[in-house]
């Protein structure tokens, strides 16, 4: 079979095109560098389709561990490319074992979520209700009915980037450092890091103290909390003050 000639290939094109119309990016020398982050970076996004299993497809999720902040725009959020099983087998032996439509779409909200986060990526549930044809009302209810039902918190956006008004995530690390379970266990429950695990407590432990001398608007107020976040935290306290 007869190789492919010097030059015939997608990087070689890609650096001709430097040397012509880019001169200004600098000399061959980081030109070379320019070009081999590409191809890495184009080899990491573009998936070759052949790869992917029957019911799948390939998707840009949110970095797991890109850093929210103000004025961040998706633009500027660095994405990674993640395998997702829009139907897989398990869906059909969970219809053959008697289980509801609503419970198998369930399934499938979780799995799509697990298998993201697996690959270093977090969905929205907007993503979700794009991949499933659901609305995002939807997908919020099941996501919710599915975290109150396990005591497990489910790695999206809302919960892994602290998003929007998702403190559900909250409620479930502070109540189970109420029971006792030790932050490595509460950070695998929780798919989040021991350290914003650590970083909850510790909020919740300020607002207990403060709650002796000080009004929840007043401990909103110092600790930079919303008072429905105090509000919250007070009332986790109260229910496992009574159990004791």
């Amino acid at each position: 079979m007869t190789s492919m000639r010097p030059g015939k290939s997608v990087k070689s094109a890609i650096k001709t095109l430097i040397q012509g119309e880019y001169k200004f990016l600098g000399g061959e020398r980081i030109q070379e560098m320019f070009v081999t982050d590409l191809m890495s970076l184009y080899n990491q996004y573009f998936q070759d389709g052949w790869r992917l299993d029957v019911g799948q497809t390939v998707w840009f999720a949110v970095a797991k561990d890109e850093k929210p902040g103000p004025g961040k725009t998706l633009e500027k959020t660095r994405i990674v490319p993640v395998i997702l099983s829009i139907a897989h087998e398990e869906d059909q032996k969970l219809r053959e074992s008697g289980y509801s439509p609503k419970e198998i779409r369930r399934f499938r909200i979780v799995r799509l979520l697990k298998e993201a986060y697996k690959q270093g990526g977090v969905l929205s549930q907007a993503d979700v209700a794009e991949l499933t044809g659901m609305s995002v009302g939807v997908i919020g209810q099941e996501i919710r009915a599915y975290q109150k039902e396990k005591g497990e918190i489910l790695p999206y956006r809302g919960t892994i980037h602290d998003m929007g008004r998702s403190l559900t995530h909250k409620r479930i690390i502070v109540s189970l450092y109420m029971q006792n379970f030790p932050t490595p266990d509460i950070a695998r429950r929780t798919s989040h890091s021991e350290e914003a695990c650590d970083r909850y407590i510790l909020a919740f432990k300020k607002v207990q103290t403060l709650a002796k001398s000080m009004t929840p608007i007043e401990i909103a107020h110092l600790l930079n909390m919303s008072e429905g976040l105090v509000t919250e935290y007070l009332e986790i306290n109260k229910v496992y003050t009574r159990q004791e």
